[in-house]
């Protein structure tokens, strides 16, 4: 299949796509130059930064109670169904990485198909994501941590010294370079999915196999939509899921530094969700019944940590807290890699400050952006454990997160399609890849915010309307006082009968 160029205007960017990567420095979407090291990561590298950004540990730890009790017990199902949607927003950015690698990726990617003013909008909901995201991984820290060595998990000025030594900690790998970053996510892979698998195993054993005293005992309606006796929310239980899944798009903000980033950071992000899904699917269904629901939901902050000790004692519950705290180490630092580049690349576009867009000459990666996106969340988390009254009013600001990732998922599909808009007509085949399964995908998301818009509370509600008209606002006046290029991009299309993209 003939290909339209990328961006850089150098080799094709659909199917048939050169294997060679980009030549080193990538052209952001404006002309300016990144200046990123280039093919830094592995394939599998960039795999399990999506995977680790996901957190599996801390997120299932964080979601267990909860899920079981909207689902009633047919966690598995309400996993799977929302993988469907996960891989089609996962098919949608590794199509658009053909069309350019760049690291600002989805807000790239609709200004360059849709408008620089959607594009700006997306960015806009990328950071809130990342932001509310990051700060709710750390926040878990201070007590793991505490737990693991002994010491009063409740305690403020432990938590405060953990949180924020260790944040600083991660935020200084991932300032120190991309391939330090690959590496010690790997060794926290290694032992977290050990753990967690090992567990999911005795759990697996004492609910279905032996049905030890205690357990739930397992039904066919664990298969089923509805759950339970008919008590489960399909639509709520898919809300939770979709929090499991964020974080799997990381491996997509380090395309410009990855082995052959034209095709590797899509089967990257591919890889994730495929994982994922299954991943979680098995430890909510082998973890679930270990303990009486009643213990389960009166056990919601440290669910997996509990299970652990009703499984094997509280000895080896210590395996489980290690784990935990390597999730949200590996999370924290895969989110601040994933923010500090969309944040570069917003700089390099001047739509931030124009420190965003330096990088250190030495390690190549945007020094300031990660050393700034760190230290916001160490701050934010430092509030949370001291002040009560800031922590309650957060606890409801982060249930907004998954609206942001859910509107710059929905946004990247919409560009799929009007990018490769031209392939609609060529066949069946085209017309799936590039026009069925992107919409699909963003009307089950959609399906999912309208089914979680009722449930907002006002605090909520009042906070999403400001975080959008901070977004109108700061957009309007970098395009009309700052006057960014970015807002004067031309519109892109595929073409099927041209060599290069096309432009409306």
């Amino acid at each position: 299949m003939p290909g339209a160029a990328g961006a850089n205007g150098r080799g094709p960017a659909v199917l048939s796509v050169a294997e060679e990567p980009a030549p080193e420095g990538a052209l952001a979407s404006t002309g300016s130059r990144h200046e990123l090291r280039p093919n830094a990561v592995s394939l599998t590298g960039s795999v399990v930064i999506g995977v680790a950004t996901s957190a599996p540990g801390q997120s299932s730890a964080v979601a267990m109670a909860a899920m079981v009790a909207v689902a009633a017990y047919a966690t598995g199902p309400a996993i799977l169904i929302a993988m469907v949607p996960m891989l089609a927003i996962a098919l949608c950015y590794q199509r658009l990485n053909l069309f350019e690698q760049n690291c600002g990726g989805p807000y790239v990617w609709a200004a360059r198909a849709i408008s620089p003013y959607v594009g700006y909008l997306v960015a806009w909901s990328m950071l809130v994501g990342f932001v509310l995201g990051s700060v709710s991984d750390i926040l878990p820290l201070g007590p793991a941590m505490l737990a693991l060595v002994g010491l009063d998990p409740g305690g403020v000025a432990g938590n405060v010294l953990s949180a924020s030594v260790f944040g600083l900690l991660m935020t200084a790998v991932a300032a120190v370079g991309i391939r330090a970053t690959a590496r010690l996510q790997m060794v926290f892979a290694v032992v977290e999915y050990a753990v967690l698998l090992a567990f999911s195993v005795l759990g697996f054993l004492a609910v279905f196999v032996h049905h030890d005293p205690g357990t739930v005992h397992p039904s066919l309606h664990w298969a089923t939509l509805s759950g339970v006796g008919g008590k489960g929310s399909l639509g709520g239980a898919m809300l939770v899921a979709i929090y499991l899944f964020t974080g799997w798009d990381a491996s997509a903000y380090v395309n410009e530094e990855t082995e052959n980033r034209v095709r590797n950071p899509g089967r990257a992000v591919l890889c994730s969700v495929a994982i994922l899904g299954p991943l979680y699917a098995w430890i909510f269904v082998s973890l679930q019944g270990a303990v009486p629901a009643k213990a389960l939901q009166s056990h919601a902050g440290d669910s997996l940590v509990y299970i652990a000790q009703v499984l094997a004692g509280n000895n080896w519950a210590k395996a489980m807290i290690l784990a935990l705290v390597l999730s949200v180490l590996g999370t924290v630092q895969g989110t601040i890699v994933a923010t500090s580049r969309v944040t570069y690349a917003m700089g390099t576009d001047r739509l931030l400050p124009r420190p965003f867009a330096l990088v250190h000459h030495r390690f190549r990666t945007p020094l300031v952006a990660s050393f700034f996106w760190g230290a916001v969340m160490i701050v934010i988390a430092d509030l949370y454990v001291v002040s009560s009254s800031l922590a309650t009013a957060f606890d409801d600001v982060v249930n907004a997160e998954a609206v942001a990732f859910v509107l710059f998922y929905m946004a990247t599909a919409l560009s799929t399609v009007v990018y490769y808009r031209r392939m609609l007509t060529r066949g069946l085949a085209d017309a799936l890849l590039v026009g069925v399964v992107p919409l699909g995908g963003a009307a089950m998301l959609g399906w999912v915010l309208y089914k979680s818009l009722p449930g907002l509370n006002d605090l909520e509600r009042y906070t999403l309307i400001g975080i959008g008209a901070a977004g109108v606002v700061l957009m309007f006046v970098t395009a009309r006082l700052v006057k960014a290029p970015f807002f004067s991009l031309r519109r892109s299309a595929y073409s099927p009968d041209e060599s290069p993209a096309g432009s409306d």
